[in-house]
């Protein structure tokens, strides 16, 4: 078997190999995979980080060989919590990577990862994560996604989809959730009542056929941050999900679950 890295800040993975086809999610910088299949531009490739499947366009990332590739994975990881810049080998420009990209330091200097024979160096020191409550911390990340556009598969702050949202977060505060509502959903215990729920957990809403396909991060009880067109807030009433800014709703409280203790 063959294995690739994220050698680019954002790769589209799509459901089939052309670029018209169906966006499934996105590989972010240094993100690692398995290929599983390769034609001529496009090769199909599954996800180390949360099992995705599906195609990338060939010039978008790096192929490895084994001993390489169980290198950068033994190697002390750097999971980005802030766009970061990395200048690739001794260039004077560099290239702008997103919230939960990845470095893995098999470099001789603490913000370095060797691919093959490139170099690529973090420019400035990743911001340290918020020591102590791990809840705080997961809102003050929740925070710096509000207003981000809803893009279907999209993974940065520049276009995210609701589960993609609930995943970002956590993976910078190195709680690994799946990529898909219905997965998600088996990760931790349930809140019987949103009047027990906390900061952190994790809200999920059905749709008026009363099918469990949004989810979102409670702020506070009866308050809750989801990617509704956008990353915005909305209160619960009655169990409805209800925009701050339009009071419109489309989805109703389903579950919460705690992932976090």
């Amino acid at each position: 078997m063959s294995f690739g890295i994220a050698t680019t800040a954002i790769i589209p993975m799509r459901d089939q190999a052309q670029h018209q086809s169906e966006m499934v999610s996105q590989i972010l910088f240094g993100e690692m995979m398995s290929i599983i299949d390769v034609d001529e531009e496009w090769s199909k490739v599954k996800l180390d980080f949360d099992g995705t499947e599906g195609w990338i366009p060939n010039g978008m990332f790096q192929t490895i060989e084994a001993n390489d590739y169980n290198n950068l994975k033994s190697s002390k990881t750097i999971i980005l919590d802030a766009i970061s810049d990395i200048q690739i080998g001794n260039a004077s420009n560099t290239m702008r990577v997103m919230h939960g990209s990845e470095i893995h330091n098999n470099g001789q200097q603490a913000n370095q990862m060797i691919v093959g024979n490139q170099l690529f160096s973090l420019k400035h020191r990743a911001s340290m994560p918020i020591r102590g409550n791990i809840r705080h911390a997961v809102i003050s990340k929740v925070m710096e996604y509000l207003n981000a556009p809803y893009l279907w598969g999209g993974r940065s702050v520049f276009g995210i989809d609701c589960s993609a949202f609930t995943q970002m977060v956590f993976k910078q505060n190195n709680i690994t959730l799946p990529r898909e509502v219905k997965d998600q959903f088996s990760v931790g215990r349930i809140i019987k009542d949103i009047d027990q729920s906390m900061p952190g957990d994790i809200a999920f809403m059905a749709n008026e056929n009363g099918q469990i396909c949004h989810v979102g991060i409670v702020v506070e009880p009866y308050k809750i941050i989801h990617a509704d067109d956008f990353i915005r807030f909305a209160t619960v009433i009655d169990k409805k999900i209800c925009n701050f800014d339009t009071n419109k709703s489309k989805y109703s409280l389903a579950y919460i679950r705690n992932i976090i203790d």
